[in-house]
């Protein structure tokens, strides 16, 4: 077996607490939201709640090479399990899933599927990188659609072909193999992780907008949260199939997924040494953040109070390779760096992070900041090694900034002492050094 197939059995293999399974596109990404809050605020709740010992789904109806271009533009976190093309595609860990594959192709003709859609004018095919191996994708635009979608599934019924044609948001059209569907690769994958470690222990929350995801919430046994900006094709789907399990969200996209992971009371209860870390860093960052926006006072004083995270024996490592002490850090942070090349929010917001220099993102944007692809050990009791990965970007309404995005590996040393019987938690950094991605060794 090789080294990858044996990190995806790892990963369905483990004992999970918790699952989540979204769609992107107006669900985990709500593209009205030109800052991107919702989603960061999402993305320290998922770190620090939940990441440890759950689950992270996406399920979207993307190709792999829509999903890259879209994680390249908007701050998405390293899923753990990516669902594709509409349920026809499952990778973890980027891996390809050959057990789905193989199932999937039984029974499936797709040159015939093909020819028959072809003498249906109203449909026009995608892209070609949404032309999948399972999956044949078409845009459908007219004021009334049902007659050209009622037509093509009797048509490929008539041909003896088994497959599934799925209408969603209002345009797109997906003829997939008949074992194929959002929700059909959740039973599949639901059903590997049974024969190993079990469900996860306290649920599965989906998440959708549109009518490719009503499979997901009919998959028995999970909670369903249908953000508020949903479509009316998953809309009445739930009004015809409501239940304790079913929330309605009243915030849109991923404001409304932590609404629902809330209402079902699913963030960590334990609170666990690891919370307490994680909760550390994202609170940290977050603070470094509003600082490089000028949403908090700009002195050397409002500076240095934020700082007594840091150990007296602090060391930083910039990613240039300057070494700096607790105090030279915080007489570089106040003065030069992270948004203090200009007085302005406007500038600060533009600001590269890795020099303090600035930049040219639009003046009505926010420079935003988010940690990926945690991981940990520990190295002494009390002592721990964090690494992740820190991405910064200015994100600005209606522009595509993603060429601007700054990637670092973080190395961060934290000391933490625990007085769990008093509630008390202390995490401070002794050590901290970046290095730029593209710096990094494989």
């Amino acid at each position: 077996m090789s080294k990858a197939a044996t990190a995806d059995q790892a990963v369905l293999a483990k004992t999970h607490r918790f699952m989540l399974v979204s769609d992107l596109d107006w669900t985990m990404v709500d593209h009205n939201d030109g800052t991107h809050d919702k989603l960061l605020a999402f993305n320290r709740l998922w770190l620090s709640e939940f990441a440890a010992d759950s689950l992270l789904v996406f399920s979207t109806g993307r190709s792999p090479e829509l999903f890259h271009e879209l994680a390249g533009e908007v701050p998405l976190l390293t899923p753990d399990i990516l669902v594709c093309s509409v349920g026809t595609e499952i990778l973890i860990n980027g891996t390809p899933d050959g057990e789905w594959e193989a199932y999937l192709n039984q029974g499936w003709d797709r040159a015939r599927a093909c020819a028959i859609a072809a003498e249906l004018p109203d449909l026009v095919l995608q892209q070609d990188s949404e032309q999948r191996a399972h999956k044949i994708s078409y845009k459908l635009s007219m004021p009334d659609p049902e007659p050209v979608v009622a037509a093509l599934r009797s048509q490929l019924e008539a041909a003896g072909l088994d497959t599934s044609v799925i209408f969603s948001a209002g345009v797109d059209l997906d003829i997939l193999p008949s074992r194929a569907s959002k929700g059909k690769a959740l039973s599949f994958l639901l059903k590997q992780m049974e024969s190993k470690a079990g469900r996860p222990e306290v649920g599965v929350m989906v998440c959708g907008d549109s009518g490719n995801d009503i499979e997901l919430f009919a998959v028995p046994g999970v909670h369903g949260c249908m953000v508020a900006n949903a479509h009316s094709e998953l809309s009445n789907w739930c009004e015809a199939h409501g239940s304790d399990q079913l929330f309605r969200a009243t915030k849109d996209g991923p404001g409304g997924i932590v609404e629902a992971l809330h209402h079902f009371s699913f963030p960590n209860p334990a609170k666990s040494d690891t919370v307490q870390r994680r909760l550390a860093l994202t609170s940290n960052l977050a603070w470094y953040e509003d600082w490089c926006n000028a949403s908090v006072p700009k002195d050397a004083d409002a500076c240095s109070r934020q700082m007594q995270f840091l150990d007296p024996s602090f060391e930083y490592v910039h990613p240039s390779g300057t070494i700096m002490n607790r105090a030279a850090f915080v007489d570089w942070f106040a003065t030069q760096g992270y948004g203090c090349h200009s007085g302005s929010a406007a500038a600060a917001a533009a600001a590269d992070p890795t020099t303090g220099g600035g930049g040219d993102a639009a003046s009505s944007g926010r420079h935003c900041m988010w940690l990926d692809r945690y991981s940990e050990r520990q190295l002494a009791p009390g002592v721990w090694l964090a690494r992740y990965l820190e991405q910064h970007q200015p994100f600005a309404a209606g522009k595509h900034t993603g060429e601007k995005r700054v990637s670092r590996w973080a190395s961060v040393i934290l000391l933490q002492q625990t007085k769990p019987e008093a509630g008390a938690y202390r995490v401070a950094y002794i050590h901290e050094s970046l290095v730029p991605v593209e710096q990094a060794r494989a």
